[in-house]
């Protein structure tokens, strides 16, 4: 009976000592991180609210660099464009938007999603909002998810373009 025992709790300790482990290496472990990197067009019809004009992102991705040229027209206006550098490495960046706005932007990674806080300044005030950018649909659509500081949520979807920006 005690043999019995002894190997009970062997064994316990065993699958204890296995599931510690576990614990420990699985979270550390690294997960590989998505490549934004492409030709992007706005799917107005799958935005949330539903958006009009052509959004097209050019995203170049390089370790911790991120750059993304954003290109807008609407009807008969005329086009508006930006260039915006970030790290994702948390530090700062502060780049002038499509609108002419200032905007002090970091970045950083959250499991497989891009986490942006950013600050814009308008006008003399400075409206906060949190983004958070991840590849859905095996990888064929970015989901950009824009939260304000008032409640105001949006998702906004780009189809990855394969060549140009049709």
């Amino acid at each position: 009976m005690r043999k019995q025992q002894n190997s009970i709790h062997f064994w316990a300790r065993i699958l204890l000592s296995a599931l510690v482990l576990a614990a420990i290496t699985l979270p550390t472990s690294a997960q590989a991180t998505p490549d934004f990197s492409g030709q992007w067009k706005q799917d107005n019809d799958r935005c949330q609210p539903k958006r009009n004009g052509e959004v097209a992102l050019r995203i170049e991705q390089k370790g911790s660099e991120l750059t993304v040229e954003t290109s807008i027209s609407r009807n008969n206006a005329s086009s508006r464009h930006a260039l915006q550098k970030y790290t994702t490495d948390g530090k700062v960046s502060v780049s002038t938007g499509a609108d002419g706005d200032e905007f002090h932007t970091s970045a950083t990674w959250e499991d497989a999603n891009l986490v942006f806080a950013i600050e814009e300044h308008e006008d003399g005030r400075i409206l906060r909002s949190k983004e958070t950018w991840s590849l859905i649909e095996k990888g064929a659509t970015l989901q950009r998810t824009r939260e304000r500081a008032d409640g105001e949520k949006q998702v906004l979807l780009y189809r990855r373009q394969q060549s140009g920006l049709n």
